[in-house]
């Protein structure tokens, strides 16, 4: 699959536009040298969650990616697992938000937020560590952080 393939799935996941034939190319990309376009790949993976595709997989490719050493690529990660939880949970995510809570970028500790808020308030999963680490948002000196905490706290 090349760029144009890529763009057009983007350009068609945002008019949602149904597109669940893409998720396995989509894996194969995730392992791609180019950071942009293997940014753009889990960006896909994301909004395919959040389009409300209801496949395993998707949790499944973007565990992993909360862990990548590209801060835009743990971001999106996180963002996908977060719109997964409207119809799936997986074990692992309490551990994987937790860690992203005190990622070193403040964009992926905001959106581990969100998503953390996400699995409370979509799964009714409560963890009191990543409570007490929404809570210690609630003192950073990031109003992104700050409202992000107070989102997930609130939702």
């Amino acid at each position: 699959m090349d760029e144009k393939w890529l763009t057009d799935l983007e350009r068609d996941l945002k008019k949602k536009i149904e597109r669940n034939d893409a998720l396995d190319v989509l894996e194969t990309l995730t392992s791609s040298d180019d950071p942009v376009f293997r940014n753009l790949v889990v960006w896909c993976i994301a909004k395919l969650a959040q389009n409300k595709y209801d496949d395993v997989r998707i949790m499944n490719i973007l565990m992993p990616l909360c862990e990548d050493a590209d801060a835009e690529i743990r971001e999106n990660a996180i963002w996908g697992v977060g719109e997964s939880f409207s119809s799936r949970y997986d074990a692992r995510c309490p551990d994987i938000v937790l860690r992203l809570l005190s990622d070193e970028e403040k964009m992926v500790r905001g959106m581990a937020a969100w998503a953390a808020g996400r699995m409370m308030h979509k799964q009714n999963i409560r963890d009191e560590c990543i409570i007490r680490r929404l809570n210690e948002l609630l003192n950073d000196e990031s109003d992104y952080l700050r409202g992000a905490a107070m989102f997930a706290l609130n939702e």
